[in-house]
């Protein structure tokens, strides 16, 4: 199927490629993710991409470092490498909704900056597309801080669960235990392939989510529309998880469990919405609560049950400010955005 290749010239290297075939628009967001560039534009320089074209739109969510500086100089070329320049930090979904406007692909492959991409990943993700007849298709992630072990092997939508969306392989090791190309039930956004028509039906990510649980809302909303997931086990990506914002840090801590609230309450059945409010509430007021009584009493740091305690309300409130607004979304007042 893929004989008879030659290459094209790309900005500082070559690609590979035939004649005659789909294009693929990569997007790829950057926010102050200069150490990020070179070694996910490498990766795609050596894209093997079979009778497959490719652009590459480069969309930042105005960083402060010299991103934008360093791209222009070393990669943009006004044709296959493209920059957009975002006005502001629009976050994961806004951000990479406005890279998405700007592709002309029928394809289009979403990728985190923080990415390393193997060479046959797009060949990989296309064969399987065609082959299943699928609407988008996921690679295997490979964490690129722990060699070996696995960050996502395709994701699960479980509506009956409080947190409705797992990383199928999370941190185990890779040990041949999910070489099965098989249908999944949700997808992981930081390396996924989307048929066009996709986008243009079930919609793109939602704004308000700003990052994380975003792709968990529009796997949710395919699946209500009976779309099509795949996941390719050779196609490859080597993921540096949360390079941006940091697991577990302050920033990351409040989106997760903000936006957790956000797609319970427009997507779930009213029991699970009720279950996760009360289990907000007890971890993030009551806990909290708990831990400021422990440190008038001088058995817990009084400096961080304060610190603890701002943080959790302000997701509380940050949450329920929201909730008209992913209501409306769920009785369709409010139409999602499409491509």
């Amino acid at each position: 199927m893929f004989s008879e290749s030659h290459t094209i010239n790309g900005a500082h290297g070559k690609i590979n490629r035939m004649t005659a075939g789909p294009l693929v628009s990569i997007i790829v967001l950057n926010w102050n993710g200069k150490r990020y560039i070179d070694p996910f534009m490498d990766s795609v320089k050596n894209l093997q991409l079979g009778n497959m074209t490719i652009e590459v739109l480069f969309t930042d969510n105005a960083s402060s470092d010299d991103s934008v500086e360093y791209y222009k100089a070393k990669y943009e070329n006004g044709s296959t490498f493209r920059l957009v320049q975002n006005d502001a930090n629009y976050g994961y979904s806004k951000g990479n909704n406005l890279g998405m406007q700007q592709a002309k692909g029928e394809l289009i492959l979403v990728c985190n900056n923080d990415l390393t991409l193997d060479a046959n990943l797009l060949i990989e993700l296309y064969e399987t597309m065609e082959r299943a007849s699928a609407d988008l298709v996921t690679p295997k992630l490979m964490l690129l801080n722990r060699p070996g072990y696995i960050n996502n092997a395709g994701s699960r939508l479980d509506p009956n669960s409080t947190w409705p969306v797992y990383d199928i392989g999370l941190d185990e090791k890779d040990k041949g235990q999910y070489e099965d190309e098989r249908e999944i039930s949700a997808f992981c956004g930081a390396c996924v392939l989307f048929k066009r028509s996709f986008l243009e039906t079930v919609g793109v990510y939602d704004d308000k989510f700003f990052m994380y649980f975003e792709d968990s809302d529009l796997s949710w909303r395919g699946q209500k529309a009976k779309k099509k997931f795949y996941y390719a086990p050779k196609a490859i990506a080597y993921h540096h998880h949360a390079g941006s914002s940091k697991e577990w840090s302050p920033l990351f801590t409040h989106f997760v469990f903000r936006n957790r609230m956000l797609v319970l309450t427009k997507n779930a059945g009213p029991r699970i919405i009720l279950a996760g409010w009360k289990i907000t509430a007890k971890d993030h007021f009551v806990n909290k609560m708990i831990n400021v009584s422990r440190a008038l009493r001088g058995t817990y740091s009084k400096k961080a049950a304060i610190v603890e305690f701002y943080r959790g309300q302000k997701l509380i409130w940050a949450a329920v400010a929201l909730t008209p607004y992913v209501l409306l979304k769920r009785f369709n007042v409010v139409k999602e955005r499409r491509l």
